[in-house]
């Protein structure tokens, strides 16, 4: 293609132009920074705007998080390496995962990490639920191989435990499971285990990469809040209050 001499000139400012562009110093601005406490004085000092936003929605969520669903026979909270808490989160996922899911299940995992509150002993209302379990994660099933799964295991022996089902006896030693039983049985290396859990442990969380060697996954739209939700609204509708079984399923090796 001929090139004219206007198009050359066209090419040449548009080069000069870049060059200036490149080149040409750039505007200075003078940042200025400072720490503001963050303490009591905001109590005495609320800003308005902020209050009419807050107040505007406060207390048609404040009707709904007061409603009560249940009652708990026990005070609970989550601990390591078990309590009444994480027990009872791992019995819920196990018995309500064969609804969801369509299929039995071996056993339950979960983080004790994603259990941030305590449950109080007595009434039960929908915003304890909501402080208890703040996360929306939602019910998996993978089915693991079983020594990947005496891995995965191993992970939780050596993070002090973490909440698992009734199905499941173990101790800790040298930061590894030991006297590993599945249902009573001990762990078989080459079966094929499927495991309730939560999409956050599915996705190898809280170093549990094990479930990441998962033969297959099935995910769902349930939030794990809200089985726990359906659990507790099913029990009242049976008149029976929310307790957990209060057994050791992860202890630490007695010392010789």
């Amino acid at each position: 293609m001929k090139t004219t001499y206007k198009h050359t000139c066209c090419i040449l400012a548009a080069a000069l132009w870049l060059l200036s562009a490149c080149t040409a110093s750039r505007p200075e601005f003078d940042i200025t920074s400072r720490l503001i406490p963050v303490d009591a004085h905001w109590n005495q000092t609320p800003e308005p705007q902020m209050e009419a936003i807050v107040s505007k929605y406060k207390t048609s969520v404040d009707s709904v998080m007061r409603i009560v669903i249940g009652t708990s026979s026990q005070y609970m909270e989550p601990k390591r390496p078990g309590s009444l808490l994480t027990n009872l989160s791992a019995d819920i996922i196990k018995s309500e995962a064969p609804s969801v899911f369509g299929q039995p299940v071996d056993l339950a995992i979960t983080n004790i990490g994603g259990i941030r509150n305590p449950l109080m002993q007595g009434e039960i209302t929908l915003g304890e639920i909501y402080s208890i379990f703040p996360f929306d994660n939602t019910l998996c099933l993978i089915k693991l191989k079983g020594s990947d799964l005496r891995d995965l295991f191993d992970i939780i022996a050596s993070r002090g435990g973490e909440a698992v089902s009734h199905e499941v006896r173990m101790t800790i030693a040298d930061d590894k499971a030991a006297n590993l039983t599945i249902d009573g049985a001990p762990l078989d290396d080459n079966r094929i285990y499927s495991i309730a859990t939560i999409d956050y442990v599915a996705n190898g969380g809280d170093h549990m990469t094990p479930c990441l060697k998962a033969t297959e996954r099935k995910n769902s739209a349930a939030f794990l809040r809200d089985v726990v939700i359906n659990y507790i609204e099913k029990a009242t509708q049976a008149k029976r209050a929310i307790s957990a079984l209060d057994e050791a399923r992860i202890t630490p090796a007695k010392p010789q």
